[in-house]
């Protein structure tokens, strides 16, 4: 860690860059347990906001050479990872579900997956009465 006041006033900024990225990763796994448009929404934003966050600490470590750097670098690579892998999941089970939820539609709402309508066959019924 910084000895001088000066040093700890330098590693404040990427500090709490990291600081603010890891919250909003912690409150995206969070909200990954309520089903709702808006905690959607929501994390996108969050996941963003974090690799924004990341961004920045990474930059402001570029101008640092100390050895607690590669600690704090290590931990936004770690960050980094852990954000890559969420945001993969999270596109991928949108791309699941939509795909699943227009599957679905098309089954019933007498359509072709290519937004065409259904073709149309005609049974043939004998109706015997008598």
């Amino acid at each position: 860690m910084p000895n001088s006041a000066h040093e700890q006033d330098r590693y404040e900024p990427p500090v709490e860059c990291i600081r603010v990225a890891r919250v909003h990763i912690a409150e995206v796994m969070r909200s990954l347990a309520v089903l709702s448009a808006d905690a959607s929404e929501r994390c996108t934003d969050l996941l963003g906001e974090a690799g924004t966050q990341l961004q920045s600490a990474a930059a402001m470590l570029n101008g640092l050479e100390t050895p607690d750097d590669a600690n704090l670098r290590l931990e936004v690579e770690g960050l980094r990872q852990e954000l890559k892998m969420l945001a993969y999941a999270l596109a991928e089970s949108d791309r699941l579900v939509s795909g699943w939820i227009r599957r679905i539609g098309t089954i019933s709402g007498g359509y072709t997956e290519q937004g065409a309508s259904a073709p149309l066959f005609l049974v043939k019924k004998v109706n015997i009465s008598g």
